[in-house]
C-alpha cells in the first residue's frame, strides 16, 4: 500500500512539471518584452588585437598593424587564427676577417607560425602559437632502401630516440601556450605559461624574433596596466634541468643528455613605465639573473668557466650561486608603442644600465695564483663582483615627414683587468641585442657580428620613407673596444673563441693564441699593439609593403676589419702565459689565421603576415 501511494505521488508530479513546459507564456503585465542578453564578442575582432598577442612576428608598423586589425581571420566572435610566414635568404662573407678560412655561408631560413586566439570572456584569455624554424634542406633523410635517400644524401643524421648528445634538427614545437587572467584586484592581470616578453628597445628583454626560432620565456607575469602607469612583475626559468615523470624529459638533464651543461637559471624582476601622454615614458627595471653553479662547466652567457679547476669551494653549490642584478632606466619621447612620435620631428632615447651582484667564484691574489698554485686562504681571498654599464643614446629628426637624419652613441663596459675581484664587462641578459623599427639594426649593423659588450659603438643612418616605394635606410657603424684589453663578442654574448679572434679565458695558458686581450694588464705580455677599432659597417637596407598581407625586405653590409683585429692576425710573436715569455706565433708562421681585411653579408626576406 505504502508503495502504491508513493506511485500514485510520483505520476502527480510528472504531470504538473510536464504541463508547465507545454504551458502557453504568461503576458508580462508590464507589457513590455524582456531581451535575452547578448553572446560575449571579443572587443579586439572590432578594435584590433592587443599588441601582447601579436609578440611572435618580427615585420615593420604598418604590416604590423594591419594584421592585427584585420577582422577576416575570426572563426566567431570569440575565436581567432593566424599565419606567419618568413622564408630569408642569406649570405655571409668572412665575418671572422681571416684569410684561411673565410667562412662563406649561403643558406635560405624559413620561420613559420600558426596561432589560435582565445577570447571567451572579458575575465580570461589563452593563445597558442604554433612555430617551425628551419634551414631548407636540413630535413633528415628517407629510410635507407628509398631511392629518394640519394637525394637527401647531404641532410642530416637520423638519430636513435634514447641516443644522447644528439644534435637537433629543425625545430617544430610551441612557441607560446599561455592563459591571461584579467580582471583581478586593482585591476591586475596574470599572465602563466610559455610566453613571449617585450620591453622597451628590446635590449635587456624581448622576443629576439629577428633570428629563425626566437625566444620564449616559460614563467608567469603579474600586469598592473593603467592609462599612465604600468607596473610589471615577472618570473621565468629560462633553463632548467629537471626532467618530469611519465617520460617527459628535459633537454637540460644531464642525466640524459651528457652534453647539458648549463645549470639552473631563474630570472625574476620588474620592468615600469611612467608616461605623460605625447610628451615622454620613463621605464625603471630592474632584473635578476639567479643561477647555481656546477663544478668545472661553462656559463653560457660570459663564456667564463664557472669555477677554477683548484677552486676547494666548487663542489659547495650552496655557495656557489651567480647573483646578477642589472638596474637601470630608460626615457624617451616614443610613447605610443615604442613608434616614432606622430607630429614630432625630432625623436629621442635615452637608456642607461647598471650591474652589481656577485658571479660566485672567490679570486686569489695573483701572486699567490701564479706561483703557489696549491696554496688557497679564503682569509686572502674576495667574491668577484659584477660592475659593469651601458648608456644608449638614440636620437633623429624627421624632414619632410619623409626624410630623418638619425644617430647612435652605444657605450657597453669591458674589462681591464680580469686577474682582479671587479668583473667590469657588461654582461648581457637572455636576450641578444638587436633592437627594433626604426632601430632595428641599432647594435652595430645588419651583419650580427658583435655583441654590446665591451663596446663602444657610433652611428649614423640616414632613411628615406616613401608611401609608394617603400623605406630606404643607410647606416654607417664604427665599431670600438671599451677595452683594449678586453675581447669583442659575438651577438650571442660568448667571445670569439681562439680558432677566430679572441678567447676570454679567465686562467691564461699557452694554448691562449688567439686572445686580443690582455688578461692581468701587464704591458710586458703583449707582444703587439693592442688596437681600439674592431671594424667598421656600412648597411644598405630597404623595405616595403607589396601588398597588405606581405613585405620584402632586402639588405646588404660591408665590413672592414680595424687595428684590434689587424694587429692580431699580423702579429709575428706571442706571449706564452705558461713560461711568461714571448715566443713565434706557430699560425703566423705556419699561414694560418692571417688578415682578410673586408667581410660582408647580404639577405633578402619576405614576410607574410595574416
Amino acid at each position: 500500500m505504502f508503495r502504491f501511494q508513493n506511485g500514485i505521488q510520483f505520476c502527480f508530479l510528472l504531470l504538473v512539471q510536464t504541463s508547465f513546459l507545454f504551458a502557453e507564456p504568461v503576458a508580462d503585465p508590464t507589457g513590455t518584452k524582456q531581451e535575452e542578453p547578448k553572446p560575449y564578442s571579443s572587443p579586439m575582432k572590432e578594435k584590433g588585437l592587443d599588441p601582447e598577442f601579436n609578440r611572435h612576428m618580427f615585420v615593420e608598423p604598418a604590416l604590423s598593424k594591419h594584421s592585427a586589425t584585420s577582422s577576416q581571420f575570426w572563426l566567431n566572435d570569440v575565436l581567432r587564427f593566424g599565419l606567419y610566414l618568413r622564408p630569408r635568404q642569406e649570405i655571409r662573407y668572412n665575418l671572422d676577417f681571416n684569410a684561411s678560412d673565410k667562412g662563406y655561408v649561403d643558406r635560405t631560413l624559413q620561420t613559420s607560425s600558426l596561432y589560435f586566439l582565445f577570447d571567451p570572456s572579458p575575465y580570461v584569455q589563452a593563445k597558442v602559437t604554433l612555430q617551425d624554424a628551419r634551414v631548407w634542406g636540413g630535413e633528415s633523410p628517407a629510410s635507407s632502401g628509398d631511392i629518394r635517400a640519394n637525394f637527401f644524401s647531404n641532410s642530416a643524421d637520423i638519430y636513435s630516440r634514447n641516443q644522447t648528445n644528439a644534435v637537433s634538427l629543425n625545430q617544430t614545437g610551441v612557441r607560446e601556450a599561455f592563459i591571461l587572467l584579467n580582471k583581478l584586484p586593482l585591476q591586475s592581470k596574470l599572465q602563466v605559461g610559455r610566453q613571449i616578453w617585450s620591453y622597451g628597445d628590446q635590449r635587456m628583454i624581448g622576443g629576439g624574433n629577428w633570428t629563425v626560432n626566437g625566444l620564449s620565456f616559460d614563467g608567469a607575469r603579474l600586469m598592473f596596466n593603467y592609462e599612465t602607469v604600468k607596473l610589471h612583475f615577472f618570473m621565468a626559468r629560462p633553463y632548467w634541468t629537471q626532467s618530469g615523470p611519465n617520460g617527459v624529459a628535459s633537454a637540460n638533464d644531464p642525466k640524459l643528455n651528457s652534453s647539458a651543461n648549463g645549470t639552473d637559471t631563474t630570472l625574476v624582476g620588474t620592468y615600469n613605465s611612467f608616461t605623460i601622454p605625447d610628451w615622454v615614458t620613463l621605464d625603471l627595471y630592474t632584473l635578476g639573473v639567479v643561477r647555481k653553479w656546477k663544478k668545472n662547466t661553462t656559463n653560457p652567457i660570459t663564456g667564463l668557466p664557472e669555477s677554477s679547476p683548484d677552486d676547494p669551494l666548487a663542489t659547495n653549490r650552496s655557495r656557489q650561486n651567480q647573483n646578477l642584478v642589472t638596474s637601470g632606466f630608460r626615457i624617451t619621447n616614443r610613447t605610443k608603442g615604442n613608434f616614432l612620435p606622430e607630429g614630432k620631428a625630432w625623436d629621442f632615447t635615452w637608456e642607461s644600465a647598471f650591474q652589481s651582484g656577485t658571479s660566485g667564484r672567490r679570486i686569489q691574489d695573483p701572486y699567490l695564483k701564479g706561483y703557489l698554485p696549491n696554496e688557497w686562504d679564503n682569509y686572502k681571498t674576495e667574491r668577484e663582483k659584477y660592475t659593469g654599464q651601458m648608456h644608449v643614446f638614440q636620437t633623429g629628426y624627421t624632414f619632410f615627414k619623409k626624410l630623418r637624419l638619425g644617430g647612435q652613441i652605444l657605450y657597453a663596459s669591458g674589462d681591464k683587468n680580469r686577474s682582479d675581484a671587479s668583473l667590469s664587462t657588461f654582461q648581457t641578459l637572455a636576450n641578444p641585442r638587436f633592437g627594433v623599427i626604426p632601430y632595428f639594426n641599432s647594435v652595430a649593423g645588419i651583419s650580427e657580428n658583435i655583441n654590446a659588450q665591451n663596446l663602444y659603438s657610433k652611428s649614423v643612418s640616414l632613411t628615406y620613407a616613401s608611401e609608394s616605394y617603400g623605406e630606404f635606410q643607410i647606416t654607417y657603424f664604427q665599431n670600438d673596444k671599451a677595452e683594449k684589453q678586453d675581447a669583442w663578442y659575438a651577438i650571442s654574448g660568448v667571445a670569439n673563441s681562439t680558432a677566430s679572434i679572441g678567447e676570454r679565458n679567465p686562467y691564461p695558458v699557452s694554448s691562449d693564441k688567439g686572445s686580443t686581450e690582455n688578461y692581468s694588464n701587464q704591458s710586458y705580455s703583449s707582444p703587439y699593439a693592442l688596437g681600439k677599432r674592431i671594424y667598421t659597417e656600412v648597411d644598405v637596407t630597404w623595405h616595403g609593403q607589396i601588398n597588405d598581407f606581405v613585405s620584402l625586405w632586402l639588405g646588404v653590409g660591408y665590413l672592414q676589419a680595424g687595428d684590434a683585429v689587424r694587429n692580431y692576425r699580423n702579429s709575428k710573436i706571442q706571449y706564452n702565459a705558461t713560461t711568461q715569455s714571448f715566443e713565434w706565433n706557430q699560425n703566423y708562421l705556419q699561414g694560418r689565421n692571417q688578415l682578410a681585411k673586408e667581410a660582408y653579408m647580404a639577405y633578402a626576406q619576405i614576410n607574410a603576415a595574416f
